[in-house]
């Protein structure tokens, strides 16, 4: 059972932080009297309520609902910690034993658990059991596992991976869609936390319209990204974007500024000790003033 006393009193813990009285939290989302009622848990929120609270008080609603959905948050922090290190270093095998470990945990059947759980059981489903139709049937019961209907950044991280398997599978508009609602939606949260989510996205539209053919979108949404990029004082898929940039450019017969991004992407790659694509890139700009050849593929 959820505790909401926990919730409320995470919210008060927030709010004062933050500065706010409860007439400043409340404004333009419910009166005074329910924010006080919230934080002595006395009510139960309606979940628009508590995306808009969180929002203005700059924080994620798992930040409130994680303590108050089990008395095993530690546990279950460690179990994501582990998946997301197999995600990051694609060790599929181990995620799905970890995932099989677990399976009949009553704790990881709760909506915003169970979320994180098929999102990676999707990923296995795709990179070990080669089934991509279910692996985005997994994907989307992620998405309506917890807060149907509303855009959270961890839909966002969902949404790319889909997108990712359009694009493996060749199925490229699919991906610029679901890419380009998700970055609309994303523009509406007012606090993002996580800067990565954005440009991930970014970066697997432009690769979409790559294989498209729409060569001067893709050019279009580099910038995007790469202005982004710099906007928020990350280099993260700066690299990538500059070389997705370059290949469009070179398809269009813009040698020159093809050239400087691509250039400009190998001094990324090396400064971030990425030095296997550092090397593609300058075997594949050697290529080119040879005999012009354009390998038309992207970065993984």
């Amino acid at each position: 059972m959820m505790d909401f006393s926990r919730v409320g009193n995470k919210i008060q813990e927030l709010r004062k932080y933050r500065g706010y009285t409860q007439k400043e939290l409340a404004k333009d989302i419910c009166t005074q009297a329910q924010i006080s009622k919230i934080e002595k848990g006395t009510i139960v929120p309606y979940s628009s309520t508590m995306f808009y609270i969180a929002e203005r008080l700059g924080a994620s609603m798992y930040y409130f609902f994680e303590e108050a959905l089990t008395d095993r948050s530690d546990y279950v922090r460690s179990v994501f910690s582990m998946l997301e290190t197999c995600r990051f270093e694609h060790d599929y095998v181990s995620m799905r034993e970890l995932l099989s470990r677990e399976e009949d945990n009553p704790i990881f059947k709760i909506g915003y658990y169970e979320q994180y759980m098929l999102w990676h059981e999707a990923i296995c489903a795709y990179e070990l059991d080669n089934e991509p139709e279910r692996a985005l049937e997994l994907a989307s019961s992620a998405l309506d596992a917890y807060h149907k209907g509303i855009y959270t950044e961890r839909k966002g991280e969902i949404i790319n991976a889909m997108a990712i398997i359009y694009n493996l599978e060749h199925e490229y508009r699919k991906a610029a869609d679901i890419c380009r609602k998700a970055l609309q939606d994303h523009q509406s949260l007012l606090h993002p936390e996580n800067k990565y989510i954005e440009l991930k996205l970014t970066y697997t539209l432009t690769k979409a319209l790559t294989y498209q053919g729409a060569y001067q979108q893709s050019i279009d949404w580099c910038s995007k990204g790469i202005d982004r990029c710099i906007d928020l004082q990350n280099s993260y898929v700066l690299g990538e974007l500059l070389y997705q940039r370059g290949q469009n450019l070179l398809v269009l017969g813009f040698d020159e500024p093809a050239l400087q991004d691509w250039n400009q992407a190998c001094s990324m790659f090396d400064t971030m000790k990425q030095i296997g694509l550092a090397d593609h890139i300058r075997q594949e700009i050697d290529d080119y003033k040879k005999d012009g050849t354009i390998h038309l593929h992207t970065l993984q």
